[in-house]
């Protein structure tokens, strides 16, 4: 009862014609979130490179707080050397330590942001070294996959058959080109004293032309009968006028 009062549910006799007691559930469910709060969607976490990103920036602030306090501190150097000593040199002293442990202070947590921005740095390569090998891996088994489908095409046995078939084909081709090549009505046994004697007739031969000469002509070469030769012009009379070629000029 104190329930249904509660959240204003109404009676399961009641809710029948509406669908049931899964309407009062389902109100119950809706206001008890809003009292107490529902399970709220967590956020992904954050990736190792934004991490180190943020630890990044900060050691940037800090270098530039840094940076301001030394501008501060040479100001106040300045002053202290400026002052007569005595209590306003003092004051400016102590400004002056306040000052340089405050840079001592973030010198230290920019130094232990530098160490965390280093150490997730050097995760940040072996995961990446990690995803390279993982990718590698995936690379190298996609192309064993596919040497052994191109291997599965390949019959060693129908290459060899192939190059045996190969072999023989080029040993007929050898024993028709003999054959074609072949020399007919040509002694193919000589003997040494064949050799002999057709040696023996070249010597004869070669001594025979070297006793004729090379300036002796044969007979059927040499032409006896001189060529005609063509007429000359009479020569012209002493008193006679000739023309420029020295012949005569008729009157």
């Amino acid at each position: 009862g104190w329930m249904k009062r509660m959240f204003g549910g109404e009676s399961a006799e009641s809710t029948e014609g509406h669908g049931g007691g899964w309407f009062i559930k389902t109100r119950s469910v809706g206001k008890m979130k809003r009292m107490f709060g529902g399970k709220k969607e967590e956020k992904p976490a954050p990736s190792l490179g934004e991490a180190t990103d943020t630890t990044v920036k900060r050691t940037g602030v800090l270098e530039d707080k840094i940076k301001a306090l030394d501008k501060q501190l040479v100001e106040l150097k300045g002053q202290i050397k400026a002052a007569r000593p005595g209590p306003a040199q003092n004051r400016i002293k102590q400004r002056a330590m306040q000052v340089l442990k405050q840079k001592r202070m973030y010198e230290g947590q920019r130094n232990q942001l530098e160490g965390i921005a280093w150490n997730m740095e050097q995760v940040n390569f072996a995961h990446e070294n990690i995803k390279t090998a993982q990718h590698t891996a995936e690379a190298l088994k996609g192309s064993a996959a596919a040497l052994k489908t191109s291997m599965a095409a390949i019959k060693i046995g129908e290459i060899e058959d192939n190059m045996d078939e190969l072999n023989d084909l080029m040993e007929d081709a050898n024993e028709i080109n003999d054959a074609l090549g072949r020399s007919y009505a040509v002694e193919d046994d000589i003997d040494e004293a064949e050799l002999d004697d057709e040696l023996a007739a070249l010597d004869e031969q070669i001594a025979l032309e070297t006793e004729l000469g090379d300036s002796e002509t044969p007979a059927y070469l040499t032409d006896t009968t001189e060529p005609a030769q063509p007429d000359q012009p009479a020569p012209a009379a002493a008193d006679q006028e000739t023309d420029e070629f020295g012949l005569p000029v008729s009157a």
